[in-house]
């Protein structure tokens, strides 16, 4: 009989059992498109002026952004969009299920990890039903050996109240494949640390915001000529889209960003990958480095 590990309430996963190990799959922006799929929505919606595109997704919480609000707001403003159909509506990324596919040919174990809740669950099984056929999740084993239907309903993995690193310990998976430069940045700094692979050429990350402890030099006051931040001071990139509107400080929160983007800080344990090619070449040669140990 198969064990199962819970993660989460009504949210279980299976142990890795015999193949070459789990790896760990972000959904959004990952998986399927939902990020292109929320400025559709949104301009449709709400009446900002000039309309958001991708472009101003420059952090990945939306509240940093254009467009949106105070988090409480945001969080309304999303709500509103998942009752509106959301995830349904997103699109597959490009070359996500043959990477899938590939992965599983060379024998993993494939698991998704997302930050969606129960409420979410069923849509989400649906939509991998519809767009990423069984044979991708058939190295992935039943949670329950009653259970019938789509593997999709044996892979998905809700990481909500936890941290994703606390959820790629928990299923032994042997790296994290995720879009969030925050979410890589954590999982990588975690103890232990996780290896991620940072999906996408992005602009919510195209920036890996250090901590304030161990941050490289010229990104956030250190060497630079910015003012040194007081302890318990936000720095400009921890400040809301509306703080920043209201302090004046947009214009330096760009130049802080694009002096970012040109030095291409990430931490150790984290490697950038811009789409499912990059991703199936990367555990190639990852295999390789392996194998030479």
């Amino acid at each position: 009989m198969m064990t199962t590990v819970n993660v989460a309430d009504g949210w279980e996963t299976p142990k890795a059992g015999p193949s070459k190990g789990t790896i760990a799959v972000d959904m959004d922006d990952v998986l399927s498109q939902t990020n292109a799929t929320i400025v559709e929505m949104h301009n449709a919606f709400y009446d900002v002026q000039p309309p958001i595109t991708l472009d101003d997704f420059k952090k990945y919480l939306y509240w940093n952004n254009r467009g949106w609000g105070t988090p409480q707001e945001t969080i309304r403003m999303v709500k509103e969009l998942e009752a509106a159909g959301l995830y349904a509506r997103s699109l597959p990324v490009k070359g996500a299920k043959e990477g899938l596919e590939r992965l599983k040919e060379m024998g993993y174990r494939l698991v998704i990890i997302t930050a969606r809740d129960e409420a979410q669950r069923e849509g989400t099984e649906d939509w991998l039903a519809e767009h990423l056929p069984d044979r991708a999740f058939t190295h992935l084993a039943p949670t329950r050996e009653e259970h019938e239907g789509h593997a999709a309903h044996k892979a998905v993995v809700s990481h909500k109240k936890r941290t994703k690193a606390e959820v790629v310990h928990q299923t032994g998976a042997l790296f994290l494949i995720d879009d969030s430069a925050e979410n890589a940045a954590d999982a990588a700094g975690a103890n232990p640390p996780v290896q991620v692979l940072l999906f996408g050429d992005y602009p919510w990350n195209n920036v890996v915001w250090p901590s304030k402890s161990g941050r490289p030099k010229g990104i956030n006051g250190q060497d630079d000529s910015s003012k040194p931040q007081e302890e318990g001071e936000k720095g400009v990139e921890e400040l809301t889209y509306v703080e920043r509107e209201e302090r004046g400080l947009q214009e330096e929160f760009e130049k802080k960003r694009l002096k970012a983007i040109e030095i291409g800080w990430t931490p150790d344990g984290v490697e950038r990958v811009k789409d499912w090619k990059e991703v199936v070449n990367w555990v190639k040669e990852w295999e390789k480095r392996r194998k030479s140990l």
